[in-house]
């Protein structure tokens, strides 16, 4: 008898959206495989969400939600409690991931590149500019957002005063790396190949993650084979370091007139990459020949 799957979809956070449609195509996907599969929509209310999966009783919880209380590990703790297996990393694995500073200290840790930064909050933020050294543009960003949400190339102090920080929570200042963008994904513990993305806009912004037409996605990368066994060297030593389960996406930038000094740095990794037909990992599992339905019965291990 197929497995009864369960697939978390939704959620409370600025992503809900993207969520939703990855869940769509990840339910799609499994009934067309034969599994029994129930949507469950994540809202505020915990206690419903324990009510439906204590109801359902799955064999596997496919965990297509984004962000906040999605990949920070606070869902992962629920499903733990509740004794269930789901897909993605653990609990520990997904907070530390989901927060950009702590992933930093991981990133020196093992002796990964990456900008510099400094972290700032609403109630700081005036006293920590008068003491950056970094050369403008710079970046800010918040610590615990996905899919780029947030995210702003300040050219001038001014535009940087200008940029509207919430209460309770923390941002990134962080040197603005110029070159190319690049991504690589992993699926079980080992690199796939490595998209070069060239966007319309300044750089990849949630605009140019979900609309069509905006992004032109080169794999493999034309890049020097050297650069190519770091980024995947890299990619594979911060997600096993880290732990990781099954699929994650890691970001870097190259910049090949080492502008700040090196040519190579890893800007993020992300524990709960997109499954639509924009998104990026289904994209180099589809250049290695890995169908997305083949995909799917991988990251819910079955192989």
């Amino acid at each position: 008898m197929k497995k009864k799957i369960a697939v978390l979809l939704g959620g409370i956070s600025a992503e809900k959206n993207v969520s939703l449609k990855t869940g769509k195509y990840v339910s799609k996907s499994l009934k067309q495989q034969g599994y029994k599969v129930k949507e469950i929509k994540v809202t505020k209310n915990e206690r419903d969400l324990i009510k439906n999966l204590k109801k359902f009783n799955p064999d596997f919880v496919f965990n297509a939600l984004h962000g906040y209380f999605g990949e920070d590990g606070k869902i992962q703790k629920i499903l733990d409690r509740l004794k269930l297996k789901y897909s993605h990393s653990n609990a520990k694995s997904s907070e530390i991931a989901m927060d950009k500073k702590k992933t930093k200290l991981i990133f020196k840790k093992i002796g990964v590149p990456y900008p510099k930064d400094t972290l700032v909050n609403l109630n700081n933020f005036n006293k920590r500019l008068k003491k950056i050294r970094f050369k403008y543009p710079l970046v800010i960003k918040p610590v615990n957002e996905g899919s780029s949400l947030g995210v702003k190339i300040c050219k001038t102090i001014s535009e940087l005063k200008k940029y509207k920080l919430k209460k309770n929570m923390n941002y990134l200042i962080e040197e603005f790396i110029p070159g190319r963008e690049l991504t690589v994904g992993i699926l079980n513990n080992k690199a796939l190949d490595i998209i070069e993305l060239k966007t319309k806009k300044n750089f990849y912004d949630y605009k140019s993650k979900y609309t069509k037409g905006m992004t032109k996605y080169i794999i493999p990368a034309h890049i020097p084979k050297d650069i190519e066994n770091k980024c995947k060297k890299y990619t594979e030593k911060i997600h096993k370091f880290l732990k990781c389960n099954s699929v994650t996406r890691t970001d870097f930038r190259y910049d090949e007139k080492k502008t700040l000094g090196k040519k190579l740095y890893v800007l993020e990794i992300n524990t709960q990459p997109g499954m639509t037909p924009l998104s990026l990992v289904p994209m180099m599992a589809k250049y290695k020949g890995i169908s997305f339905n083949k995909l799917i019965k991988k990251i819910i291990g079955e192989n």
